[in-house]
C-alpha cells in the first residue's frame, strides 16, 4: 500500500473504526495519523498500515498544519463521501 503525506484514509480496526483521518508521516509499516478533533496534529495516532483503507483524497500542505482546517476538511470529505 503506497500512502503519501497529506493523503486521507479510514480506519479499518480499533477503537475508531470508520473514522478519517489524514496521514502525517510514514515510519516504515507505521503510518502517523490525525483529525484535527479527537487526535490534534501535536499529537498523532500511530496505526499500522493494513489497518488502513487509503481514499484518492490528498490534502494539500496548508490542511496539515492547523487543527482547525484539518478537521473541516475531513468533515467535508466525509459529507460527500459518507461510511
Amino acid at each position: 500500500m503506497d500512502l503519501v503525506k497529506g493523503q486521507l484514509v479510514r480506519s479499518k480496526a480499533g477503537r475508531d473504526k470508520t473514522r478519517t483521518f489524514a496521514v502525517l508521516a510514514l515510519d516504515g509499516q507505521i503510518a502517523l495519523l490525525a483529525n484535527g478533533t479527537s487526535r490534534p496534529i501535536a499529537k498523532p495516532k500511530r496505526k499500522k498500515l493494513q489497518h488502513l483503507a487509503p481514499t484518492g483524497c490528498v490534502l494539500c500542505g496548508e490542511a496539515l498544519t492547523d487543527d482547525q482546517q484539518l478537521s473541516e476538511a475531513i468533515a467535508a470529505y466525509d459529507a460527500t463521501r459518507p461510511v
